[in-house]
């Protein structure tokens, strides 16, 4: 069963990059853009640009980039010119804290460009027998992402944390209850 999750999940994860590259050549950073929002939640710029170089490290390390021609980070002078014309057209909107988040009209864009992959990936997951493996696996990923991030980023967090760490020790516990 683990080989065949392991197979589906491989499978999904290639099909799923080899997808945003062929978005990519057709709509570029507006794409990326798009993807990383919906994938981490509202990011600056900044963000934005890491997130793009750390998605073409990934694709070209599995081999998915057959050329150099794609730029490794966009630039400053691309990339915010690019969320302005965004935030104009109502697909993403910037926030008091200067990060950019989708709109409703944005998320129906992610959800329509991406949405043959959602069963697995997305908001709309599939609640099937992997269900609860999957979401655990998931979490997991995301406490793997936060172990590495600076601390100074994660203390705005605290009582957050605090919160969600409360609520899975109550979880675990309510296991051994009779």
């Amino acid at each position: 069963m683990w080989d065949k999750l392991n197979d589906l999940h491989q499978d999904l994860h290639q099909n799923f990059h080899e997808r945003i590259e062929e978005l990519q050549n057709l709509g570029g950073l507006r794409i990326w853009i798009i993807h990383i929002l919906d994938e981490n939640g509202p990011q600056n710029g900044v963000e934005i640009m890491d997130a793009v170089q750390l998605h073409h490290d990934a694709l070209h390390n599995h081999g998915l980039f057959r050329d150099h021609k794609h730029a490794k980070r966009p630039s400053p002078g691309s990339v915010y010119p690019m969320l302005k014309k965004m935030v104009s057209e109502n697909l993403i909107c910037k926030k008091e804290d200067g990060r950019y988040d989708l709109t409703v009209k944005g998320q129906e864009m992610s959800d329509k460009i991406f949405k043959r992959f959602q069963g697995f990936h997305g908001k709309h997951r599939n609640r099937g027998p992997l269900a609860i493996e999957n979401i655990l696996t998931e979490i997991d990923s995301y406490v793997s992402y936060l172990e590495n991030i600076k601390k100074e980023k994660l203390v705005p967090h605290e009582e957050l944390i605090g919160l969600l760490s409360e609520r899975l020790r109550n979880i675990q516990e309510s296991l051994h209850d009779d």
